[in-house]
């Protein structure tokens, strides 16, 4: 199946097979996002534990990380470097120090030391990955041309949303009910998990698009970076909801 996608990380021109002499193959996408979600594991760890020493550099590790994370993916979304793998990695080690310093900030300040909240976070992110995958290999979910335009167009509108938020919060305040652990807060969170989960289905079905259509090698590390761009986001909203339902 062939579709078009709004978002320049999963625009099925990039997979489309060339003269190059290597494929793209399924193992090399898992063996690449296996890489990059190890550098995340690391990174994170080591923020956590540098945050958790000195708890003044948590709000900094956040800023700092989440920021130069957030242009790092843009460069490469827009630039598509041919060996993308050092810009890659450099993505997923910002994003480690991000998540490793928000973890700690949620657990310690925002539900003031209540343990456990990102083990499960972790569980519930790997849960909703395999629940998707099935859910993709069975044929329930397909990633249609419609589908993945209207799943695209509502990242983009949250994407649009935190953005917003963030401007807001320069000036002291925010978007109203965005972080709040009332019923209007939680269920905020639940159609951000829900759109993240979905957007899995658009992840798998254009890797599957790439090994099928013979993409070139390289596109093995576009198609991680979109796995990885999606769980780390899938796992910042798991760990927010599970903080939010704590906290009544």
């Amino acid at each position: 199946m062939v579709y078009r996608s709004s978002n320049p990380a999963l625009n099925p021109q990039y997979f489309q097979g060339g003269m190059a002499a290597e494929r793209m193959t399924l193992d090399g996408t898992i063996n690449k996002t296996l890489t990059l979600l190890g550098l995340v594991s690391i990174a994170a760890m080591l923020s956590y534990s540098i945050v958790s020493q000195n708890s003044g550099l948590g709000f900094l590790m956040i800023i700092g990380a989440g920021i130069g994370g957030f242009v790092l993916a843009l460069a490469i979304m827009f630039i598509r470097p041919n060996n993308p793998q050092i810009l890659m990695s450099m993505y997923a080690l910002l994003e480690g120090l991000f998540i490793g310093g928000f973890s700690y900030m949620v657990e310690n300040y925002y539900l003031g030391g209540s343990e456990g909240v990102v083990l499960q976070a972790l569980v519930g992110t790997v849960a909703v990955f395999l629940t998707m995958l099935a859910v993709y290999k069975f044929g329930i979910i397909k990633p249609t041309e419609k589908f993945v335009l209207v799943v695209t167009s509502m990242v983009g509108a949250i994407m649009i949303i935190y953005v917003f938020n963030f401007v807001l919060m320069l000036f002291g305040t925010g978007v109203p009910f965005m972080h709040s652990s009332g019923p209007i807060g939680i269920g905020i969170s639940v159609v951000f998990i829900t759109v993240a989960a979905l957007m899995l289905i658009v992840d798998f079905g254009m890797i599957e698009n790439g090994v099928k259509f013979g993409a070139p090698k390289n596109m093995e590390w576009y198609g991680a970076f979109g796995l990885v761009l999606t769980l780390v986001w899938l796992y910042i909203e798991m760990l927010k909801l599970i903080a939010k339902l704590r906290d009544n």
